[in-house]
């Protein structure tokens, strides 16, 4: 779809009312004005008038980024992710949409998605080498002149280039400070934003197409991680070649050597892609996945002990006890969320042996009876688990639990799990919007389990 056409469908009034309510109003996320999703529909319309008029004049202009930091481990900096206002989180996701209307390759796909083709292609015998690269900071080091020149390859409108300006000069500070004499950002892409998967792949574009076009090897990049395979003596110039290209592109690898994250060796030797174990024909999880798996586990199961002790009522415990089970399977099978298929086993799913998934199994067995739950409830099965993913649709099967699909009844009990007996007098609709608060945050906590990995 063209630029013109997409920005008249994508910021026309009624699909803005349609994002906020589709995709806004349930969330949680306050922005640096403290304002609540919830909030702003109150006065919708004005909102939504305000945006479209700003837009269509091209003065739109985002408030500062609320700053959040996400720890990485002992030694590494934080992640800090930017949270923007509920107005601007509107205004970002119709120029997501857009974007992706422009630039429809440039959406990113799962990750199992690369591990199913690299297994195809490390079991054609078409390949004896790999070189995986690792990028530097990639979103925080971004040029903004890489950004805009790649966008506006196909996008001349200047509405929409303004916005793409704005979103990314935009600075991330912390909720203590106000938004006022700010300097705009001068590099990178804002995490955290709608736009900001699609404007660093769209960024991308050209490299990616050169190297998938090069005959005799096989190209993939997730984010920041480059993978080749090539045949004999053909990954270090490919490497080098890459390595060169991005450095001219404003971007940096690590240089291969020693204990670099970038890595060059024959494809009979061991190495990591995407949280993956990969040696010959063999994928397996890596032990580190594995561990933060587990211990988020134990964090559930620690977090009870608490809430059990504290309870002042067999109906409070009861609570705990369901809340916890509940929280326990979920971490084990994840879920259906938004048309999503989310969690650690479906992330692992291209696994070629279940072994490591029978260990994980026996260890939630320990821990279970550690901590005296051994004779309250059987935890569900990771292995049940990998079987279900692997053979039924979204729809199929009761296992995994699907979200997207509760009853009004269904609703109200799993909501009781935190409320209590006050979910009997809520309306549905209030049901519906807080059950779907509690849910993303589980989602999110889903995602943590694997927010390292690649």
């Amino acid at each position: 779809m063209k630029a013109p056409e997409s920005f008249r469908a994508r910021f026309s009034k009624d699909h803005l009312i349609e994002i906020y309510a589709e995709r806004i109003s349930k969330s949680s996320a306050i922005g640096i004005d403290r304002v609540k999703p919830s909030t702003l529909g109150e006065r919708l319309g004005d909102e939504i008038s305000l945006i479209h008029s700003k837009i269509i004049q091209g003065k739109y202009k985002f408030t500062a980024y609320k700053e959040k930091l996400i720890s990485k481990g002992y030694n590494s900096k934080p992640r800090q992710i930017s949270i923007p206002t509920v107005r601007d989180r509107i205004t970002l996701r119709a120029l997501c949409e857009c974007l992706g209307d422009v630039y429809p390759e440039s959406k990113l796909k799962l990750p199992h998605i690369a591990i199913e083709t690299l297994k195809g292609k490390l079991s054609s015998g078409e390949f004896s080498e790999f070189a995986k690269i690792d990028l530097q900071g990639f979103y925080p080091s971004i040029p903004h002149k890489l950004i805009l020149g790649s966008t506006w390859k196909r996008i001349r409108k200047i509405e929409i280039r303004s916005l793409i300006r704005s979103a990314i000069t935009t600075p991330t500070v912390p909720e203590s400070k106000t938004s006022k004499g700010l300097k705009p950002t001068t590099i990178g892409v804002p995490q955290g934003l709608a736009v900001s998967n699609l404007l660093a792949e769209i960024s991308m574009i050209e490299v990616d197409k050169h190297f998938n076009s090069i005959e005799g090897i096989w190209y993939c990049r997730y984010v920041d991680d480059i993978l080749i395979l090539t045949s004999n003596d053909q990954a270090a110039p490919t490497a080098s070649e890459i390595i060169t290209r991005l450095k001219k592109m404003g971007l940096k690898a690590h240089e291969p050597g020693g204990d670099s994250k970038t890595k060059i060796d024959k494809l009979s030797q061991e190495f990591s892609f995407l949280g993956y174990l990969i040696s010959s024909n063999r994928i397996r999880i890596r032990r580190e996945s594995i561990l933060r798996f587990e211990s988020s586990i134990a964090k559930i199961l620690t977090a009870y002990k608490h809430k059990a002790s504290a309870a002042r009522s067999d109906a409070e415990r009861s609570r705990a006890l369901a809340y916890c089970k509940w929280k326990i399977n979920l971490r084990i099978t994840g879920c259906t969320f938004n048309n999503k298929r989310l969690g650690w086993v479906c992330y692992f799913s291209q696994i070629t042996e279940t072994s490591q998934l029978r260990t994980v199994n026996w260890t939630i067995s320990k821990l279970m009876n550690r901590f005296g739950l051994k004779d309250k409830f059987k935890p569900k099965s990771l292995i049940k688990t990998y079987y279900e993913l692997s053979g039924k649709s979204l729809e199929a099967g009761s296992y995994i639990p699907n979200f997207d699909n509760l009853s009004a009844a269904q609703k109200r009990e799993r909501l009781s799990m935190w409320l209590g007996e006050r979910v009997a007098a809520m309306s549905d609709e209030k049901v519906d919007r807080l059950l779907t608060l509690k849910i993303t945050k589980a989602v999110r906590d889903l995602e943590s389990d694997i927010v390292h990995t690649y």
